[in-house]
């Protein structure tokens, strides 16, 4: 899809860029031809690392990540309406619950990562990003019931892996939800942007969306279903869409105004 192409470089992910929805549509629908892959959304362009392994100077998730997973799990275990069989299934539980881990957040809809791309205002101006990520289906990891030894500890992986999640929180089946789950030799090792992984960097493929674009592609998103009480089942969800249908974001009222 050379129309689309920004940039071509060696030792980096194909750049793309679009600014309407039928574009959008367009590209993702000529990406997912063979239908193994997934997206993410980003308002920014960031390295693609967990959180867990982000502002590692300021804050402790990166040095006790471990210890950190483990208080969750023993008091979290109240709120529950079930309980995970695995840390595979509570990493999941932590991440959709804003806890930093070793999980990094993709969707196999598309439109659902455009979403997150431009669902608040763009930064200073900067354009989004969406990323693609084409995938082996024998290299994903699609049930945590039965694996071998070598993957039943997700904290002791000697690779990165793709992860599709049980539906075991109503958020992950409503955002098509699934993680990149990557590794590190021990707590004190950097985790490696997937964009800098010699495995990944061909598998890799990157959308700018320019900041000028947000408002027009969040509201055709809106029109179209995507939205705040569809993506978060829930009375939190379903206020954010009720607030959305009644109040301008800073990039609507500029709009409206010029």
């Amino acid at each position: 899809m050379n129309k689309y192409l920004k940039k071509k470089e060696s030792n980096k992910p194909k750049l793309y860029r679009i600014s309407r929805i039928e574009e959008f549509i367009e590209l993702v629908t000529w990406m997912s031809t063979d239908g193994q892959i997934v997206f993410r959304g980003q308002r920014q362009d960031l390295p693609l690392i967990p959180k867990v392994g982000r502002d590692i100077e300021n804050k402790r998730w990166f040095s006790s990540e471990i210890e950190i997973f483990k208080e969750f799990k023993r008091e979290a275990i109240q709120y529950l309406k079930f309980s995970p069989e695995n840390n595979w299934q509570w990493l999941a539980v932590a991440q959709h619950n804003g806890l930093p881990t070793r999980l990094l957040d993709w969707t196999r809809n598309p439109l659902v990562a455009l979403w997150f791309t431009v669902s608040k205002p763009a930064n200073k101006s900067k354009p989004g990003i969406v990323w693609s990520l084409i995938y082996n289906p024998k290299e994903a990891i699609v049930s945590t019931a039965k694996l071998s030894k070598t993957l039943e500890n997700p904290f002791m992986i000697e690779n990165t892996f793709l992860y599709f999640p049980e539906h075991i929180f109503p958020y992950i089946q409503a955002q098509s939800g699934v993680f990149t789950i990557q590794h590190r030799k021990d707590t004190t090792t950097r985790f490696v942007p997937l964009e800098s992984n010699e495995k990944f960097i061909s598998s890799l493929l990157k959308i700018e969306i320019p900041a000028k674009s947000f408002s027009t592609l969040r509201y055709q998103l809106f029109r179209l279903g995507v939205t705040p009480s569809s993506l978060f089942p829930g009375l939190s969800g379903l206020v954010d869409r009720i607030k959305y249908q009644n109040e301008l974001l800073i990039d609507e009222f500029t709009a409206e105004n010029k």
